[in-house]
């Protein structure tokens, strides 16, 4: 049986503790972001944490001293394959952008303590990296695919149920974050934010770096197949002491 292959592109965006994940499509997609995409929006690859990447911010979170928000940022390449009547969708791509939005990240003009604080911030995003380097290991053929009549209802339940698979592996990332925030008094307990910091080192040294990935953008030949992408909710940030 000949099969027939169609391209096209998604991308889910899940910041640390996002609540949902809205759909939407992009026919003008036409590659691969690159790490100075990523940068013009903000987003900082993974690094160790400075004040400098605390802006001074008085009006935003006026509850606390200082505000992180990491994130995670999935993106993916598929096509379609038509056999046997129907169309499957398979992922061929993957890429993981994860690090520091500094558009939410600050503190205030009267905390005169953040580079204490650094230990727990780092901490934290040290915690986000290390289930980012677990989702950048995952090989294509370890992630979801989908099947439908034609290349739209293959790739809306491709999305589908990429969203559910990862939503499924954030749930323990959302679950050792808050656990990490109780144990810490969030952050307060510093003896229990350098023992916790060390050991989550340990665990991030242990798998395989991300590393902004090569900006040369993968081309795509445009096709009559729908480029469908994924678009996050608002969601929260770490809330330190204070």
């Amino acid at each position: 049986m000949a099969l027939s292959r169609w391209r096209g592109f998604g991308q889910l965006a899940l910041s640390l503790l996002a609540a949902k994940v809205l759909l939407a499509e992009n026919p003008a997609a036409s590659r691969m972001p690159t790490w100075q995409d990523e940068i013009a929006k903000g987003l900082q690859p993974y690094h160790q944490l400075t004040v400098e990447d605390f802006p001074i911010d008085d009006k935003a979170h006026p509850e606390s001293s200082y505000w992180i928000k990491p994130f995670i940022d999935p993106r993916w390449h598929y096509i379609y394959m038509s056999k046997d009547g129907w169309i499957y969708a398979y992922v061929d791509q993957w890429l993981i952008f994860s690090g520091l939005d500094r558009n939410e990240s600050s503190r205030k003009s009267k905390f005169k303590e953040m580079e204490r604080a650094l230990a727990h911030a780092q901490a934290y995003l040290d915690l986000n990296e290390i289930f980012a380097r677990q989702l950048a290991a995952l090989k294509p053929g370890e992630l979801p695919s989908a099947r439908g009549a034609t290349p739209e209802e293959a790739g809306k339940i491709l999305q589908q149920n990429l969203k559910a698979f990862l939503e499924q592996k954030y749930k323990t990332l959302y679950a050792e974050a808050a656990e990490f925030q109780k144990v810490t008094n969030h952050g307060a307990n510093r003896k229990k934010v350098v023992e916790l910091g060390k050991a989550l080192r340990k665990r991030l040294d242990a798998l395989p770096p991300i590393g902004p990935p090569s900006d040369s953008a993968v081309t795509v030949t445009p096709s009559a197949a729908p480029q469908s992408t994924a678009s996050p909710a608002k969601s929260r940030g770490l809330q330190p002491p204070g």
